[in-house]
């Protein structure tokens, strides 16, 4: 359902992953064993959801959560949003935060990323 983002090359290569990818397992594996949701019946969210991410940069998503709602929608809110989710119903809440947190570290930050580091300005001829 996940596709690797760069497939391997041949026998003893890896396949490789983007962030994007990465936390799209680490919601799916939360949907499964937290709340016993059959993922192959998600799979239009996932696709859905993956075209989404892949207009977000990870900064953005901090403080955040992903709302999947009855029927297959899904909306990503700022956690101070979430309050007016009562007006819609029902709706299920994913903290993205928790995860973020893991990859960065994994990804080898020293603490988990608020904002992409700066650079110095440099002369363009």
């Amino acid at each position: 359902m996940i596709q690797a983002d760069l497939k391997p090359s041949g026998p003893g290569t890896r396949a490789r992953f983007a962030w994007q990818s990465v936390l799209l397992l680490r919601i799916a594996v939360v949907l499964k064993e937290r709340f016993h949701i059959e993922l192959q019946s998600q799979k239009p969210l996932f696709l859905a959801l993956s075209v989404r991410l892949a207009k977000i940069s990870f900064p953005a998503l901090r403080e955040t959560a992903l709302v999947l709602e009855p029927g297959g929608g899904f909306d990503i809110l700022p956690l101070g949003a979430l309050r007016r989710l009562a007006e819609k119903g029902d709706c299920l809440i994913l903290t993205l935060d928790p995860h973020l947190d893991l990859l960065s570290m994994q990804f080898g930050m020293p603490a988990p990323m608020r904002q992409l580091p700066l650079f110095p300005v440099r002369a363009i001829r």
